[in-house]
């Protein structure tokens, strides 16, 4: 079957659009169109720009679509990651889908509504505005035959994973609603399709997305990818970024910063300072769409240009052929690294980019993301895997959307125990909605019926119940004070007079209405960035690892270094493994507050030596991690209704996503050690 020429019989509609130009198939083709041709789940693991889109649209269409004498209703759902993604799928797709006569929509954030009297064949969307087509009209998914996860990998793990899981299960219920109450007997189960960069559990994640009673599951995995060619310059100040910038002096350069607020410092300055004549564009997500769009579209068209972007730019948005790729410090860990330098010439077998360091702990953090790029599933260390935590908080927010969909206004425990995950008891699901009540979000109706309150008519009225994004649930809307256009969203309104940062231009606030502020020109100086919700990130372990073999430790050698004030114990267990260890150093040692302090990601200094770290104790160690759960939050993506749950599971939940067993096994292996000479001053150099 996976002959070019079988496969070209068996692709009878889509040949001629997908693949004719090319004139063969790529070998991700080869081995997922005969696997999605005959049913089966299917995850596509392979490398940027091989062909996964077209391998699983081609299979999907031919089978779901063109053998059917009908097909006036939506027979595919493609969820993307962003709304540019999904525009840029959009643009692609537009032409062949036209050359076959297959109606294709696109449906974000960004677009206005959907028509559900003439639905699309083809749906590319975003899981947010799924959730809202939900909720409006769940009689669009109906006759649905196949969805396409695209970017899985940035979705599993986190927030936005747990409420894709939850869609699947919502999706599942409406199509066996209608074939019950339609009474069609042996309807054809939903065909699922995953696509993904190489990961490290492809199993579990085909087992969370793609598994059913109905369908066997297959992995596709082709492995492959571009050399990588990093130059390493450290800097300390912007005018060595321009410096930088200037003795490469590329046609079209893609500067990826690591914060929204970053981003903005540097194009102010790089408007001013560049030694070269370019364009300058801004590009994250809290700008509007229309500015987003005009970005990516004068950027592409320009023949020398630089954009300076946060993480919006990291995945496959068209934007034209990038020469060079610039990392101003690097990104938190290897899937946003790998991400963000394959967008540099694609074109090429090899992949440019310029890492840009200021300290030599940011040296020594890019040389480990160099390492574990190329180790597959990017993680060094064995026997270690980090448990699949189903974030509670994601019910709290299907909860909602679930009131927004149901027809009579009300909901009851069962409508959530369908979409829950079974290792969520039904105490917590009980202890969610009580808790829910107690807040004002939700209020009783009839006996066991939960019905919507003042809270959640806030929430919904702000259109705030179909993403668990961000930090806070309410934020403010920047208005262009001359078009009234949105432009951006912040984290709180701002007042009349305030001078402010936006897309790396000095601005002023016109007005404010409520949660709304409008800005104009400024003129002078800014009196602070306009800050955005920006969560924070901790440096995880699978990096500081890395770091520490970048050094030549074995796994679980520990550095001990004397100072004039104490002792520095260099751990490379991460930012908040070494927090959580601080905390048990300063107990041990009766230590005065501030004695052992965290002072990076990768050391903390204790106030006297160890000969090794204090025994192992359960009780200590959680009753550490309970009290340390509230700093952690931040860091673990817990969502922003994670405040809403009840407060006991709030913190299991937290205590969970911390994957204490791995602590405990990292703790008991560590052993503390004397460096040599040499090791001694590369590591003075971190601090």
């Amino acid at each position: 079957m996976s002959n070019p020429l079988d496969l070209k019989a068996k692709l009878g509609h889509t040949w001629v659009p997908f693949f004719a130009r090319h004139g063969n198939f790529t070998e991700v083709q080869r081995q997922a169109i005969p696997a999605i041709l005959s049913g089966h789940n299917t995850l596509v693991m392979a490398a940027t720009a091989s062909g996964k889109t077209e391998a699983v649209l081609a299979p999907l269409l031919e089978r779901h679509v063109f053998s059917e004498k009908t097909a006036s209703e939506l027979r595919v759902l493609y969820l993307c990651p962003t709304r540019a993604l999904v525009r840029d799928l959009y643009l692609r797709l537009a032409a062949p889908c036209k050359e076959m006569r297959v109606r294709l929509a696109m449906k974000s954030g960004d677009t206005g509504p959907l028509s559900s009297r003439n639905p699309p064949t083809i749906l590319l969307t975003t899981p947010e505005s799924t959730d809202s087509l939900l909720t409006r009209v769940p009689r669009l998914f109906v006759y649905l035959r196949a969805v396409v996860l695209d970017e899985i990998h940035l979705f599993d793990g986190s927030v936005r994973g747990d409420q894709l899981w939850c869609l699947l299960q919502r999706i599942e219920r409406i199509r066996a609603y209608h074939q019950q109450t339609a009474g069609i007997p042996g309807e054809r189960p939903l065909q699922r399709i995953a696509l993904s960069a190489t990961v490290p559990d492809p199993t579990g994640i085909a087992a969370r997305y793609l598994e059913s009673a109905k369908a066997t599951t297959r992995i596709v995995h082709v492995p492959g990818g571009r050399a990588i060619e990093a130059d390493m310059v450290p800097i300390s100040a912007l005018a060595e970024l321009t410096s930088a910038l200037n003795e490469r002096a590329s046609h079209k350069t893609l500067l990826f910063c690591n914060t929204r607020n970053e981003v903005e410092q540097v194009a102010v300055y790089l408007r001013q300072h560049l030694g070269y004549e370019a364009r300058i564009f801004v590009h994250y997500s809290n700008l509007d769409a229309r500015e987003r769009r005009q970005t990516e579209t004068e950027f592409a068209k320009a023949a020398i240009a630089l954009c300076v972007s946060s993480s919006t730019l990291e995945l496959g948005i068209d934007i034209g052929d990038i020469d060079d790729i610039v990392l101003l410090g690097p990104p938190p860990d290897t899937t946003s690294f790998l991400q963000r330098i394959g967008r540099g010439a694609r074109r090429q077998n090899r992949t440019p980019v310029l890492c840009l360091a200021r300290s030599s702990l940011e040296v020594l953090r890019f040389a480990a993301l160099l390492a574990l790029a190329k180790v597959p599933g990017g993680s060094i260390i064995p026997g270690h895997p980090s448990p699949y935590t189903f974030r509670p908080s994601v019910l709290v927010q299907q909860t909602f959307s679930l009131l927004k969909q149901s027809p009579t206004g009300g909901l009851r425990l069962a409508d959530l125990r369908a979409l829950a995950p079974h290792e969520i008891e039904e105490s917590s699901l009980h202890a969610i909605l009580n808790h829910l009540g107690m807040t004002d979000h939700l209020r009783q109706g009839r006996p066991g019926e939960w019905r919507a309150g003042t809270a959640l008519d806030e929430l919904v009225d702000a259109h705030e119940i179909y993403s668990n994004l961000g930090g806070e649930l309410l934020g403010a809307t920047v208005i262009d004070a001359y078009t009234g256009r949105p432009i951006a969203r912040a984290e709180r309104p701002r007042s009349k007079g305030e001078k402010l940062l936006i897309g790396g231009r000095p601005v002023e606030v016109a007005w404010r209405a409520g949660r709304r502020f409008a800005i104009k020109a400024g003129q002078g100086e800014a009196e602070e960035v306009l800050r955005f919700h920006t969560p924070p990130f901790a440096v995880p372990l699978e990096v500081t690892q890395a770091m520490g073999a970048q050094l030549g430790l074995h796994p679980g050698q520990m550095p001990c270094m004397p100072m004039e004030e104490g002792v520095c114990l260099f751990h490379f267990w991460g930012d908040l493994y070494g927090e959580l260890l601080a905390a048990l150093l300063e107990l041990y040692l009766d230590a005065a507050p501030g004695e052992v302090e965290p002072w990076n990601e990768v050391a903390l200094m204790i106030p006297r030596p160890l000969r090794a770290l204090p025994p192992w104790d359960d009780v200590q160690v959680a009753q550490e991690l309970e009290r340390l759960t509230p700093s952690f939050e931040p860091y673990l993506g817990l969502g922003c209704f994670h405040s809403l749950l009840p407060p006991m599971l709030a913190r299991d939940t937290t205590i969970s996503c911390c994957n204490l067993p791995r602590f405990q096994s990292i703790y008991q292996a560590a052993t503390l050690v004397t460096p040599a000479a040499l090791l001694e001053e590369r590591l003075w150099s971190l601090l």
